[in-house]
């Protein structure tokens, strides 16, 4: 991380067998003027601990010890007034990583601000993990654990991971939706992730590759286009299954991000030859932050940092 900068590991899971799921986040904030703090965040969607998803979030000088957030584990706890949350998860995946961003040499170049990797594009999640003193099993729950840094977040931005697609359940997408400032001038959105279909994974985006989006806290609808591919997105939410927050910026201010661990999409694949697939799960997870505040989204009074 840079002298001033963020960088974020998180895990996000869904289980196969009961709409349940979590977003666990371990991040670093060093802004231009202030000191440096961490945080922990959980997230947690259950219908047995209420109607909407339990949050805890609590901000610190540096990480406790025996705090773990990486590629296999993800260990930690947190609490914020009279509620708190412990974890202590594994994280296995056969899939390679994946980086995104195309070509590589933008992982060495000043732009885009915000570099970004899906350090288990497609794994599952075992272990223990407690909301407010009350256990939830999490046993063989399928989902993705990334790893995000740069020197500031993207202007505005959609990520969306999903899995458990009922035609092709071996599939899984990872995708990232952006738009960037340069000076005064905004970006078109530009896609970048991949999906995985039947042994193959298909690059999807990238430099050059225009996309069509229309993106909110509530829904996604998009073209994205691949070699010789056209992925066409759609994504549904129920509003008391996402969470809005803020992220704070390192060069100032925050971006509201809402974040549904539990979203439904829909996407239909054409390719050459009039070939179409169209795949549908409720298992996916989509996030969506912009700088300027979406009407009547009111983020959770949360610890800054």
């Amino acid at each position: 991380m840079d002298a001033s900068g963020y960088e974020s590991w998180f895990v996000s899971a869904r289980d196969p067998a009961s709409p349940r799921a979590l977003w666990i986040r371990h991040t670093r904030h060093r802004p231009r003027q202030g000191p440096e703090s961490v945080a922990l965040w959980c997230t947690v969607v259950d219908r047995d601990l209420g109607p909407r998803p339990s949050v805890v979030k609590q901000v610190l000088g540096v990480f406790p010890p025996r705090t773990v957030a990486g590629l296999g584990q993800f260990r930690g706890q947190a609490a914020m007034g009279d509620r708190n949350a412990r974890w202590d998860l594994v994280v296995t995946g056969e899939q390679p990583p994946l980086r995104p961003l195309r070509p590589p040499v933008l992982y060495r170049a000043p732009l885009p601000r915000t570099k970004l990797e899906a350090a288990v594009p497609d794994g599952h999640l075992t272990g223990t993990l407690e909301i407010d003193g009350r256990a939830v099993s999490v046993s063989g729950w399928r989902g993705t654990a990334g790893h995000n840094w740069g020197s500031e977040h993207a202007d505005s931005w959609v990520w969306l991971h999903a899995d458990g697609f009922e035609a092709a359940p071996d599939a899984w997408l990872e995708l990232v939706l952006a738009r960037i400032r340069v000076g005064p001038a905004l970006s078109p959105w530009t896609a970048m992730g991949a999906l995985g279909l039947s042994g193959e994974r298909i690059a999807l985006g990238g430099l050059g590759r225009r996309s069509s989006v229309e993106a909110d806290p509530g829904h996604l609808a998009a073209d994205v286009y691949a070699a010789g591919t056209r992925l066409r997105l759609a994504v549904t939410l129920d509003e008391d299954d996402r969470v809005a927050v803020t992220y704070s910026d390192p060069r100032g201010g925050v971006r509201t991000v809402t974040h549904a661990a539990l979203a439904g999409v829909e996407l239909t694949m054409h390719r050459p030859g009039g070939r179409e697939l169209t795949l549908a799960s409720s298992r996916a997870a989509y996030e969506y932050g912009a700088r300027q505040p979406s009407p009547g989204i009111v983020p959770l009074p949360l610890p800054a940092g």
